[in-house]
C-alpha cells in the first residue's frame, strides 16, 4: 500500500501548489460512463479500489472513498493499509460527498475544491457548489490535473469502430435523426449536444471498442436542423463506413474539436439542448460561455427512453442472443459437472478463473464478440461479495460441495445478455438450501408480476424481496437494471430498486430480475433472468402489463427446499425449465440433450409431497 500512500502524498503537494483545500477524483470519464477506458481510471490509480462505482475526496488530513453496498466488503479489503477511509453510500444516514464537503467548507472560509471538470457531470458539480458556496467555497476546474502526478497515464483509446446493419438495429439512422430533430424542435431548440456514448452509438447505428465490454467509441455528436456531426477519430472507421455515414448526412470531425465547433455554432444564434446528467462540467461551462445560459436547455435526453424501449428487431435479436447464451451456459454446466466428478477422484482442479475462461470460450464458440462485463465467478464465501473479481493465483478452487455463483453475459452481433446462476456443486447445507429457495421465490414473484400502466420499478421491488424479508433477510443492491441492445449491459432510465426511480416500466423495456442473499464468510446466492415488459390486457381498471422471461438457461432444482415453494411457484419453475429444454435441445448433441433433460425434469407439487 506504500504506492497508494505515495500517490496521495503527491496529490496533496499538487493541491498545495494550486491552493486547493480538497480534490475530487471521479470514477468516471468525459461521458459519465460506468466502465471507463484505462486513461480515466484515476480513482483506481489513487486508491487501489477496483470496483466500478465510487469517487475519492482528498483533503490535507483526510482521504476517503465513497461507494455503495455492492462494494463494502471488497473496498474494505482493497483499502486496508492505504490510509483511505471507506464512506458507505445508499444506506440510512449516509453522508454523501457534497454534504461532506459542505461541512468542511463551513469550518474553513474560502474553501476551494479542485476537480477535473472533464470527468464530473455538470449535475454533480452543481450539487457540490450548492453545498459549499453558502460558506464561501469555490470550485476550481483543472482538466486532466491527474496527469501532473500520474506519469505513465494511458493514452486515449483507439479501438476500431463500425456501422451496425439496420436488420439488427430495426431503424435506420435517418429515421432516428428525423425523430430526434422533432424532439429538439419541440423544446424550441435548433441543436442538441449528445455526450452519452451509448446514445451516440444507438442514434447513428455505430459500435466501437474503446471501453471494455461495452461496444462504444469515444465520441460526441451534435445534431442540428439540417446536419449531424460525429466528433470521433475517423481512423476508427473503414472507408466504406465513412462513405455510408456521409451518405446519411453524418459528417466526421476530430474528437477534441467539439469545443471549437460549438463556439462557431453559437454565433448562428441557435438555442442548444443537452443532458446535464451526462454532459461533463468543463464542456457545459464552455458552451455556457459561448451560448449564454439563457440559450441552453438542460433536460433528460429523450434518447434514454427511446433506446430503452426496444423495437421488434431489437427484441428478436435479444432473444436470439439468449438462445446462443443458453447453449453456451448449458455446455458450461455440463463441463463443470464433469470436472467436479473428476475433482472427487483427485483427477482435476478447477479454479474460479479456470471456470470463467471456459465459459468465455464457449460463448465465443456460439458467436459472442465479447463478454458484456467481467464474469463474476465465485465459489463459497467469495460469492458473498456481490461484485467479486477472481484473480489468477489468489482465487479459490471449486469443490464438489456447496454453492458456486457465476454472473456473466455476452455481446453478440444481435444482442446483449446478462445472466446469473447459483448452482450446487454437491451437497449443500440446510442454510444454503433455504437461502437458495428464498431468493428463487423472489425472482419468480417478480417474473410473474402483473401491474397497471404507469408502475415504476420501485413500486414492484418489494415483490422480489418479500420472501427474504419474511425471514428477516435482505440484499443491498438493486433488483433489476435495464439492458441495452448490443450496448451497455447496465442501461437506464428504468430500474427495479427500493429507492425511488422516476421512470415507468413500459412495453419493450428489457430489465434484469436478480434478487440475492449474501452471508459474509459463508456463501452468496443470486438468480438472474432478463424480463421483457409486455402488454397483458385492458379492462375497466385500465391497461395492465406483465413480463416475459427471455433468458433461456435452466434453473438447477437440486438445491431447492421444496417445502418452501408454493404449487404456483413450482408450476412456474417446471414450465420455465420445460421451455428452456424445448428451445435449446436442437442446438445440443445427443448426450448434452440427455443431460439437460434430466436437469429440467419437473419437481413434484407440494400437495403431492
Amino acid at each position: 500500500m506504500d504506492k497508494i500512500k505515495d500517490r496521495i502524498a503527491a496529490l496533496r503537494r499538487l493541491m498545495k501548489e494550486n491552493g486547493w483545500d480538497a480534490a475530487v477524483i471521479s470514477g468516471s470519464d468525459p461521458h459519465s460512463d460506468e466502465y471507463v477506458p484505462a486513461r480515466w481510471q484515476a480513482r483506481e490509480w489513487i486508491s487501489g479500489f477496483t470496483g466500478s462505482a465510487g469517487d475519492v475526496v482528498v483533503t490535507e488530513t483526510h482521504a476517503g472513498l465513497w461507494t455503495d453496498s455492492r462494494y463494502f466488503i471488497q473496498a474494505g479489503k482493497e483499502l486496508e493499509g492505504s490510509g483511505m477511509e471507506l464512506h458507505k453510500t445508499r444506506i440510512p444516514g449516509a453522508v454523501y460527498i457534497p454534504e461532506w464537503l459542505g461541512q468542511a467548507a463551513k469550518e474553513k472560509p474560502g474553501f476551494k475544491v479542485g476537480i477535473d471538470g472533464l470527468t464530473i457531470s455538470f449535475t454533480e458539480v452543481e450539487a457540490i457548489e450548492a453545498a459549499i458556496t453558502p460558506y464561501g467555497g469555490q470550485i476550481a476546474d483543472s482538466p486532466d490535473f491527474i496527469s501532473e502526478i500520474w506519469e505513465d497515464r494511458p493514452e486515449y483509446p483507439d479501438a476500431p469502430a463500425c456501422t451496425m446493419p439496420v436488420k439488427f438495429a430495426g431503424k435506420s439512422r435517418k429515421q432516428k435523426l428525423t425523430w430526434l430533430r422533432e424532439k429538439i424542435s419541440a423544446e424550441n431548440c435548433s441543436a442538441m449536444l449528445v455526450t452519452a456514448l451509448d446514445e451516440t452509438a444507438w442514434l447513428l447505428n455505430i459500435r466501437g471498442g474503446d471501453i471494455d465490454y461495452n461496444p462504444l467509441l469515444l465520441a460526441y455528436t451534435v445534431v442540428t436542423e439540417n446536419g449531424c456531426t460525429l466528433f470521433a477519430d475517423n481512423g476508427k472507421f473503414s472507408q466504406s463506413d465513412i462513405e455510408e455515414l456521409y451518405n446519411d448526412g453524418i459528417g466526421l470531425q476530430p474528437y477534441e474539436s467539439v469545443d471549437t465547433y460549438l463556439h462557431m455554432l453559437s454565433k448562428e444564434g441557435k438555442r442548444i439542448m443537452t443532458d446535464s446528467g451526462t454532459v461533463n462540467y468543463h464542456l457545459y461551462k464552455s458552451i455556457s460561455d459561448s451560448f449564454g445560459a439563457q440559450r441552453i436547455t438542460c433536460l433528460r435526453s429523450p434518447m434514454a427512453m427511446e433506446k430503452a424501449i426496444k423495437n421488434s428487431a431489437e427484441i428478436d435479436g435479444m432473444k436470439k442472443a439468449a438462445i446462443s447464451d443458453g447453449v453456451a451456459m448449458t455446455k458450461f454446466f455440463i463441463w463443470l459437472d464433469g470436472q467436479m466428478k473428476l475433482t472427487k477422484k483427485g483427477l482435476a482442479k478447477v479454479s474460479e478463473t479456470d471456470a470463467a475462461r471456459k465459459l468465455d470460450g464457449l460463448r465465443k464458440d456460439m458467436g459472442a464478440l465479447d463478454e458484456s462485463f467481467a464474469t463474476i465467478s465465485a465459489y463459497g464465501e467469495n460469492a458473498a461479495l456481490p461484485h467479486y473479481s477472481a484473480e489468477e493465483g489468489s482465487c479459490s478452487y471449486l469443490r464438489p460441495r456447496g454453492l458456486y455463483l457465476v454472473d456473466s453475459g455476452g455481446q453478440y452481433p444481435w444482442g446483449t445478455t446478462d445472466i446469473t446462476r447459483t448452482i450446487p456443486l454437491g451437497r449443500c447445507s440446510r442454510k444454503e438450501k433455504k437461502g437458495y429457495t428464498l431468493v428463487l421465490k423472489g425472482m419468480i414473484a417478480l417474473a410473474r408480476a402483473r401491474f397497471p400502466e404507469g408502475t415504476t420499478g420501485t413500486n414492484i421491488d418489494a415483490l422480489a424481496r418479500n420472501p427474504l424479508w419474511q425471514n428477516h433477510l435482505d440484499f443491498g443492491h438493486g433488483t433489476g437494471h435495464g439492458v441495452g441492445h448490443r450496448l451497455c449491459v447496465h442501461e437506464g432510465p428504468q430500474a427495479i430498486r427500493h429507492n425511488w426511480v422516476d421512470c415507468p416500466l413500459l412495453p419493450g423495456m428489457i430489465t434484469s430480475d436478480e434478487p440475492g442473499l449474501y452471508v459474509e464468510g459463508q456463501f452468496g446466492i443470486r438468480h438472474e433472468n432478463l424480463l421483457l415488459c409486455k402488454e397483458a390486457e385492458k379492462n375497466e381498471f385500465g391497461k395492465w402489463l406483465c413480463f416475459e422471461t427471455i433468458t433461456y438457461t435452466h434453473i438447477d432444482t437440486a438445491a431447492i427446499n421444496k417445502s418452501l415453494l408454493s404449487d404456483d411457484e413450482i408450476k412456474w419453475l417446471n414450465s420455465y425449465n420445460r421451455m428452456v429444454y424445448t428451445k435449446l435441445r436442437r442446438f445440443l448433441e445427443r448426450d448434452e440433450r440427455k443431460w439437460l433433460k434430466k436437469r429440467c425434469r419437473p419437481i413434484r407439487f407440494r400437495s403431492l409431497l
